[in-house]
């Protein structure tokens, strides 16, 4: 969970960028890549659906190498509702 500080609403894929608050109170910036925007549309959500500052939940799978990156699964939206977020992990299934 965190603040949207920016989205990049293009092929091949979105990204979403968050400022998260950690257990220790320090701010860390994540990023998470999404599906294609044209499969996002048609799930339900749009560029629209998220703004700078929105808080958000995301589902996902941590980068292998550890960093601060994830494929999203699903994001919960400002407006509660839950979206599929396109990831290419082969196991994800909505």
């Amino acid at each position: 969970e965190g603040t949207l500080t920016k989205l990049e609403w293009s092929n091949p894929h979105i990204w979403l960028y968050l400022d998260v608050k950690e257990a220790s109170g320090a701010m860390v910036k994540w990023q998470c890549e999404g599906g294609a925007p044209n499969g996002l549309t048609r799930n339900g959500w749009s560029k629209d659906s998220l703004k700078t500052g929105d808080q958000v939940s995301i589902e996902g799978w941590l980068a292998k190498d550890g960093s601060r990156t994830c494929s999203a699964r699903a994001v919960k939206l400002p407006d509660g509702r839950r979206v599929f977020a396109g990831s290419s992990n082969p196991d994800a299934k909505e």
